[in-house]
């Protein structure tokens, strides 16, 4: 049961920061806004908390995919991090129009914060036993979580394209 619970956790999380990156992308294409790179490296960071989930679907429960998903938090949740530290300052401006009060590098801290409470919590669940337990079937969540980080991966890559200048650049 409890590794039941673990795999639903972790496709939740997968959800749920596949979610924060549509949004931004939502967000992106409705104000006209191009992101910054801290903001394609909190994104990176994100996909990388994902992807170490997304392990577990695949080749089952092990620290060492949480170990993953951790470390992507930590660097996420510095990144976001400097640049709450780069607009703290009075004077110095905000990157961005404010959602709900806070910038979205301050929203993206939160996220990372949550990821760490809710992969401690994954990690706490953890027993020893599931080692020997191979992987199961994906089963519908996992597939759609796996897909829906899928599709907003490729979508980052085309935007970082985009805004870098490789496609369309605006001076020929």
């Amino acid at each position: 049961m409890t590794q039941y619970l673990s795999r639903i956790f972790s496709s939740t999380l997968v959800i749920v920061l596949s979610a924060i990156i549509s949004a931004a992308f939502g967000y992106q294409f409705i104000v006209g806004q191009n992101p910054c790179p801290l903001c394609f490296l909190q994104r990176a960071a994100m996909i990388g908390i994902a992807a170490g989930q997304m392990l577990n679907f695949r080749f089952g429960i092990k620290m060492s995919h949480h170990a993953i998903s951790l470390f992507h938090c930590f660097i996420g949740g510095a990144v976001s991090l400097r640049q709450i530290c780069l607009h703290i300052c009075p004077g110095s401006g905000t990157f961005g129009t404010p959602v709900l009060g806070f910038g979205l590098y301050t929203w993206a801290f939160i996220a990372f914060a949550c990821s760490i409470i809710v992969i401690g919590v994954l990690m706490w669940m953890y027993d020893s036993k599931w080692k020997t337990i191979h992987s199961k079937p994906l089963n519908y969540l996992e597939k759609f979580a796996s897909v829906y980080m899928f599709v907003i991966v490729v979508a980052d890559v085309i935007t970082a394209i985009k805004v870098c200048g490789w496609i369309c650049p605006d001076n020929p």
